[in-house]
């Protein structure tokens, strides 16, 4: 209910249909709990997007990061709501982004969410080589997701070429709202 039907309406409207692969940036599932998270993915997962992520921020000032175990328990449920449908899941772990947790508790998420069943993992703000290559390590076999030239209050451009990124072991590669931006600028 509430934004989390605002946020479907929008994922239908703009992607019902697309003659191409679309994943939504789901946020937190718009629930705290599993129970809503697995109830949201079920209808996102109607929509026929290719793909969504799930954030371990909580949507609330006090307490940012859902703890360990419930972070993982909304995960299974995303999982859960996927179904046998297809839909590529993205566990994100936020905690550098918000500068509130060091590489090795991200490290430690980002294994839990593949454990849990997410398809790939992306812990926005990631930018050190060392870095990146730690997270890919930590959750080999599956995919890691890594922004390239993304706005500093997003997650920090990493610097990083596409191809300096793949010898990382990075895919697949974000360009986040790069694109835009660099035809704004060709525009302007």
């Amino acid at each position: 209910g509430g934004r989390g039907d605002a946020r479907l309406a929008h994922v239908w409207d703009r992607w019902a249909a697309p003659d191409r692969p679309v994943s939504a940036d789901f946020e937190n599932g718009y629930s705290d709990d599993p129970e809503g998270v697995a109830a949201n993915v079920r209808r996102c997962v109607a929509t026929g997007i290719a793909g969504l992520s799930i954030e371990d921020t909580a949507d609330r000032r006090d307490s940012p990061l859902y703890d360990l175990p419930l972070a993982v328990e909304r995960i299974h449920a995303a999982r859960e709501g996927i179904g046998d449908s297809g839909v590529l899941l993205v566990g994100r772990a936020e905690g550098l982004l918000l500068g509130r947790e060091p590489l090795d508790r991200i490290l430690e998420r980002l294994q839990a969410y593949a454990d849990a069943g997410a398809d790939c993992l992306y812990a926005p703000g990631v930018q050190e080589p060392a870095h990146i290559r730690a997270v890919v390590q930590a959750v080999a076999p599956k995919p890691v997701n890594v922004l390239i030239g993304g706005p500093a209050s997003l997650a920090g451009p990493t610097g990083l070429t596409v191809a300096e990124a793949a010898a990382l072991g990075v895919r697949p590669v974000r360009v986040g709202g790069g694109l835009g931006r660099a035809a704004c600028g060709g525009f302007m």
